[in-house]
């Protein structure tokens, strides 16, 4: 592997992005996504680094893509409604964050108190899912298919993604 190479890979293991990473290493700009593109599926042993790269990373920071997959899964499927009580005069009200399970104050991205009362603002659901989505193959480009179709007996996207956290979930234990 040249310096150039080595470089490379040190580069697509800061952001994985590849172009980014050929310019940073020395590539021309004009030619490097092309250039990434050769360095990762036409030299294995580049590939191979990168690989080893990303599993040394993954010891050391503890951080998987199931930990990941599982925290957006908490982000969501999160319900607004499991942060706030209902009280006797018909008010409602945060619940105590102490009362709250670990997925509930996980999906929170912002928790102020004003003399008008309490914000809660969960992070991005919508996100979220299409980020799972896209881990599980469910959104990108597809031959023959028409965005917004399914067929009858398909299950709704939502339904999928439960059932195949579930079934990741259960493999887990």
């Amino acid at each position: 592997m040249t310096p150039r190479q080595r470089r490379f890979v040190t580069e697509y293991l800061v952001d994985c992005n590849s172009r980014q990473a050929a310019i940073r290493a020395g590539y021309a700009p004009k030619g490097a996504a092309h250039q990434a593109w050769q360095l990762l599926n036409r030299r294995p042993n580049i590939a191979e680094a990168v690989r080893e790269g990303l599993k040394a990373r993954e010891m050391r920071t503890l951080i998987t893509a199931d930990k990941a997959l599982q925290e957006l899964a908490r982000i969501a499927f999160s319900d607004i409604g499991r942060l706030l009580e209902t009280r006797p005069d018909g008010s409602i009200r945060p619940k105590p964050i102490a009362s709250l399970s670990e997925a509930d104050t996980a999906a929170i991205a912002d928790l102020s108190a004003s003399e008008k009362g309490m914000r809660i603002r969960l992070h991005d659901k919508r996100l979220a899912l299409l980020d799972i989505a896209r881990h599980l193959g469910l959104v990108g480009k597809q031959i023959n298919s028409q965005p917004g179709l399914r067929a009858k007996d398909e299950l709704p996207a939502r339904e999928v993604l439960r059932r195949k956290l579930a079934q990741m979930a259960g493999e887990k234990e």
